[in-house]
């Protein structure tokens, strides 16, 4: 099969494109994507997709397209101009991509298309399936315009599956590495009273899911992508601290987050417990299912490490 792949050059993409075989990929700076993945069956189209929709060649021969891109919501202060990047290039990009695949002579046959769990606000302790219905707060209505425009390809006579990302576990970027640091140096705590429900999913579950709702044709509309099993911030805390060995026993209040890295702490503090519902119904399994199991796998020698020095 043939993929084109938006936001290929992301740490989600990095990690996919590997596994898809023949690949279009989509960049803004389509000479580094090609060095970074010399090698493989890929073809980099360069395209910004602030400034244009995109464009490709009539007869390209594209069975699935798998949309990533999106500005990094953790990267830098959010701001007017921050919140705007990050809607518009989630929305609008979505609108260019559709309208480029619009001209092509056979539209692909799937859409698949990320979201966030982020789409359902901060729920305390409601277990959320696909079903829940959306929340408020700025990423609810960033995820909920997003997986609208994406929709939009089922008039392309597209089958769309909407991917609602967890918080991802992984070496090389996502929310592990971000918090390593801090962890390691026996910096890290709880967040508040750490009650908040978190729901992660390991990098290899993630993109096997993506590659999945490809090949499944019976996978539509929403999708959780979160491992069966989320954890409080307590326990999360608890589970990285064992696994480098340090303490983890200074809470951070919200306010002192939110003087250090503004607005962006508040979604921090969110309590979102999804399930995968839909995955598990139609078979997928996650091969990590348990934080601790998932955060084995990921720092087998640096947890060692940790612990001498």
């Amino acid at each position: 099969m043939a993929v084109l792949v938006t936001g290929g050059t992301g740490f989600i993409g990095q990690k996919l494109i590997p596994q898809l075989g023949d690949c279009l990929v989509t960049s803004r700076h389509p000479e580094s994507a090609a060095r970074r993945f010399d090698g493989l069956p890929v073809q980099v189209i360069p395209w910004d997709s602030a400034r244009e929709p995109l464009k490709l060649p009539p007869d390209a021969p594209i069975d699935h397209v798998i949309n990533l891109m999106g500005e990094s919501i953790a990267d830098g202060r959010w701001n007017a101009a921050k919140k705007r990047r990050i809607l518009d290039s989630r929305v609008e990009g979505t609108r260019g991509l559709l309208a480029g695949l619009a001209e092509l002579d056979r539209p692909p046959t799937t859409l698949v298309s990320t979201s966030a769990i982020g789409y359902y606000g901060n729920r305390g302790d409601d277990v959320l399936t696909e079903e829940a219905a959306p929340g408020s707060g700025f990423l609810s209505e960033v995820c909920q315009q997003w997986e609208q425009a994406a929709q939009q390809g089922s008039e392309l006579g597209m089958r769309v599956a909407i991917i609602r990302i967890g918080i991802v576990m992984g070496n090389g970027g996502g929310a592990l590495e971000g918090l390593l640091p801090t962890f390691r140096k026996g910096l890290g705590g709880r967040l508040g009273n750490g009650k908040q429900w978190i729901s992660w999913v390991h990098i290899e579950d993630l993109v096997r899911l993506f590659a999945w709702a490809c090949q499944n044709s019976d996978i539509q509309g929403p999708v959780n992508a979160t491992a069966p099993h989320a954890v409080t911030n307590a326990e999360l805390t608890a589970a990285l601290a064992r696994a480098v060995n340090r303490p983890a026993c200074l809470p951070i209040p919200r306010m002192a987050l939110r003087l250090a890295i503004g607005e962006f702490a508040d979604s921090l503090f969110e309590s979102i417990r999804a399930v995968p519902q839909k995955a598990t119904d139609h078979g997928f399994t996650f091969d990590f299912q348990e934080l601790d199991a998932c955060l084995a796998d990921l720092l087998p020698d640096r947890s060692s490490t940790a612990g001498s020095a």
